[in-house]
């Protein structure tokens, strides 16, 4: 596992159900920023600066990096899960 997706594992540790659904909401269009800055402050590396992958600015908010697009991914792949979303 790459230091940039335990970090992002250990910010999702520190979120709420109701912020962990937002995100599970964002990971196909945009974060809200709170999340972001959540997320920049617990060490995800979310700016590019030529070795990580960004999080750009959209019309609505911002993209979800890839240690939390990998995040996801995993925590999609799980065989359980809350509810049919499969949101641990």
């Amino acid at each position: 596992m790459s230091n940039a997706l335990q970090l992002a594992h250990q910010w999702w540790a520190t979120l709420d159900q109701t912020d962990r659904q937002r995100v599970w909401d964002a990971r196909h269009s945009y974060l809200a920023g709170d999340l972001v800055e959540s997320m920049a402050k617990a060490g995800v590396p979310v700016v590019s600066d030529g070795r990580w992958s960004c999080v750009s600015v959209g019309p609505t908010g911002f993209t979800v990096p890839i240690a939390v697009q990998q995040l996801l991914q995993g925590l999609s792949q799980m065989p359980h899960g809350e509810g049919s979303r499969g949101i641990p």
